[in-house]
């Protein structure tokens, strides 16, 4: 599944099966937060949805997705700037321009920020071995306009509001008892994007956080990747007490030559009050 956004590392894959398992999130106003593509806030279907963030950029880019030009903006920059995802020296260019600390963190117009998304969908790679060497090869991720556009289209009556927080300072006093806090946690401790860290000092005190907010009754979500190619990844289920945080978990199997292999995805989900 292709996301409106390319955060690489920071996707959900599995979110519509938990959203058709719990129909009432779509009823509920959400707080995303340190939001990446931010794919079960969107697909959710609830009226109110807030963002935030103080990653670089990332909020200008989820700005754009509610204009109704931006799919314009983003196929003439894909198609003019970057030729059609071909142009490896300009991606290389213009995101040393964009990860300058000397830069200034507010964008200057649009086709600024159409910059950035496609700088973004120029991230992909593939991987394979050859003789038991990884090879990576180069795996640009073509902008899909036409969901863009429909997008937009049928989104244009829902509310979304966009905060320049993150876990630290998001807005408590939103919360209500049809509000639903949400996080995705990163793939692995690794930066992302422009200047987004995530570190094992920084999910510890977010479990901290998230756990103190559900003792309180607040409904929190908190997704995360688990297994990817039949493989643990992490340890995140330990950070959540399964007597404050129920874990749900969905696989998605891949196709092997080979029956003996667990090639399978799964992400869990671990929610509180509700």
């Amino acid at each position: 599944m292709q996301s409106l956004i390319t955060c690489p590392g920071r996707s959900t894959r599995l979110h519509d099966r938990f959203l058709s398992d719990h129909p009432v999130v779509s009823g509920m106003r959400i707080i995303a937060l340190d939001i990446g593509s931010a794919e079960l806030a969107y697909e959710s279907g609830a009226g109110e949805v807030i963002l935030c963030s103080n990653e670089r950029y990332l909020l200008e880019m989820h700005k754009l997705l509610t204009l109704s030009p931006a799919s314009s903006y983003i196929r003439e920059c894909w198609e003019n700037e970057f030729d059609k995802g071909r142009d490896w020296k300009a991606r290389c260019r213009k995101l040393a321009a964009f990860n300058n600390l000397s830069r200034g963190k507010i964008l200057r117009n649009w086709n600024d920020v159409a910059t950035y998304y496609c700088i973004l969908s120029m991230s992909g790679f593939n991987y394979r071995y050859e003789k038991w060497k990884m090879v990576a090869e180069y795996n640009p991720v073509t902008p899909r306009f036409a969901r863009i556009k429909s997008w937009y289209e049928e989104n244009r009556d829902r509310t979304f509001t966009f905060h320049k927080r993150n876990i630290y300072n998001f807005p408590t006093r939103q919360i209500d008892n049809n509000t639903l806090i949400y996080l995705h946690l990163p793939h692995a401790f690794l930066a992302y994007g422009c200047g987004y860290v995530w570190t094992q000092r920084k999910l510890e005190h977010i479990t901290r956080e998230l756990h103190l907010l559900a003792a309180e009754g607040f409904k929190v979500c908190v997704s995360a990747l688990s297994k990817k190619w039949g493989r643990k990844i992490n340890t995140y289920g330990e950070y959540f007490n399964p007597d404050v945080f129920h874990p749900i978990s969905y696989r998605e199997l891949k196709a092997s030559r080979y029956s003996s292999y667990d090639l399978s995805t799964e992400e869990t989900y671990f929610v509180a009050n509700f």
